[in-house]
C-alpha cells in the first residue's frame, strides 16, 4: 500500500511540475485530438486563409506546390501555441507562424542549414532546424505536434540531410549491424540508433553511454537520484555526427522517446574531449555557426571517445 501511495504521489508531482513543460495533457485529454494533429496540405486551394497571401506569388507563376505540413495552433491553460506552416521547396525550407501580428515567415536555403534536431516525447514531439535565413539572419525554428503525426516530417528532414550530404537521394543499405550488441545492453538505444541512419550511411564508431546519476537523498526506502547525464549515444558515420540522448527527467523512472540532432560533417568545426571534475569527461561538438553541444562520459569511455576522435579527424585531415 505504501509503494502505492508513493507512486501516487509521485506521479501527482510530475504532473505539477510538468505543466510548464508538456503540452501533452491539454492536447489529449478530450475530443479535440485529430483536429490539433499535424496534416499534409495537398494543393493551394487547402492552405489555411491565414498563410495563403504567402503562396500567391507561387501560384500565379505557376510553381508547382511544395510538400507542405500545417500544425493547428492551440492554447490552453499551460501554454499557447500558434498554427504553423511547415514548406519544402525545391532549395529552401519556409516556416510560418500566425501571431497577433499577422504573418511572420523565416526562409532557409538548405546550404544555410546547420543542423535539425528532432524530439519525440510521448504525444509531444518537435522538429526544430538552425541556420542562416534569406536575410542573413542566423536563427532557428521550431514546430511542436502529436507524435502520432511525425513521419509526416521525414520528407522535410531527409531532404535537408541528403542536401547537406551532398547526395542525390540514391540509397544503400546501411552498416545497422553495428548497433547488434546493443540488443542486451539497452534495446530501446538500438533501434533508435537505426532509425536514425540516412541509409547507406558507412558507421565508423558508435558510443552508448548509460545513464550517469548521483543519489541526493533516501525517503521511506526509496533513493532519490540527480541525472548528471541521461543515456546517450554517438555515432559518427561517414557523412554525420548523430547524437541522441533521453531527456533528463529526476522524477520519473520510465522512459520514453528520444532526443535526435543530426550534425553534417561539413558543419562542423571541430570536436575535442576534456576531463570533468576528475571522473566524467566531456565531449564538445563546435558548429561553424557557432552553436556547441557536450556530452558527458564516465572516464571509463575514454579509450572509445579517443577512438572516435581519430575517426572524425581521419574524416578532415588538415
Amino acid at each position: 500500500m505504501l509503494a502505492r501511495m508513493q507512486k501516487g504521489l509521485r506521479a501527482v508531482g510530475r504532473n505539477i511540475r510538468g505543466s510548464g513543460r508538456s503540452w501533452g495533457t491539454g492536447l489529449y485529454s478530450d475530443n479535440r485530438t485529430h483536429r490539433t494533429w499535424a496534416r499534409v496540405i495537398e494543393c493551394y486551394d487547402n492552405i489555411p486563409e491565414a498563410f495563403k497571401k504567402f503562396f500567391d506569388p507561387h501560384r500565379a507563376s505557376g510553381r508547382t506546390f511544395p510538400y507542405t505540413v500545417f500544425t493547428p495552433g492551440l492554447e490552453t491553460r499551460e501554454c499557447k501555441i500558434t498554427a504553423k506552416l511547415v514548406s519544402l521547396f525545391e532549395r529552401e525550407i519556409v516556416f510560418l507562424e500566425t501571431d497577433g501580428k499577422g504573418l511572420a515567415a523565416q526562409i532557409y536555403p538548405l546550404e544555410g542549414i546547420s543542423l535539425v534536431k528532432m524530439s519525440s516525447m510521448l504525444l509531444d514531439s518537435r522538429f526544430e532546424l538552425h541556420g542562416l535565413t534569406t536575410g542573413g539572419i542566423q536563427t532557428s525554428s521550431t514546430v511542436r505536434f502529436s507524435t502520432a503525426t511525425d513521419f509526416l516530417f521525414t520528407p522535410v528532414l531527409r531532404k535537408i540531410r541528403l542536401h547537406a550530404v551532398r547526395l542525390d537521394g540514391a540509397v544503400r543499405a546501411s552498416s545497422v549491424e553495428t548497433f547488434d550488441d546493443w540488443i542486451t545492453s539497452n534495446f530501446k538505444f538500438m533501434n533508435l540508433a537505426r532509425r536514425s541512419l540516412l541509409g547507406g550511411d558507412r558507421v565508423l564508431h558508435a558510443i552508448l553511454q548509460p545513464e550517469l546519476r548521483i543519489s541526493r537523498f533516501r525517503f521511506l526506502g526509496r533513493t532519490y537520484y540527480r541525472i548528471l547525464s541521461p543515456t546517450h549515444v554517438s555515432i559518427l558515420t561517414d557523412r554525420e555526427l548523430i547524437l541522441i540522448h533521453e531527456e533528463a527527467l529526476d522524477d520519473r523512472d520510465d522512459k520514453y522517446g528520444g532526443i535526435w540532432l543530426y550534425l553534417a560533417l561539413n558543419k562542423i568545426g571541430s570536436v575535442s574531449m576534456s576531463r570533468k571534475n576528475g571522473s566524467l569527461l566531456t565531449l564538445s561538438v563546435q558548429m561553424l555557426s557557432g552553436e556547441c553541444f557536450e556530452s558527458i562520459f564516465q572516464a571509463s569511455m575514454e579509450p572509445e571517445v579517443d577512438q572516435l576522435l581519430v575517426k572524425f579527424r581521419g574524416l578532415r585531415p588538415g
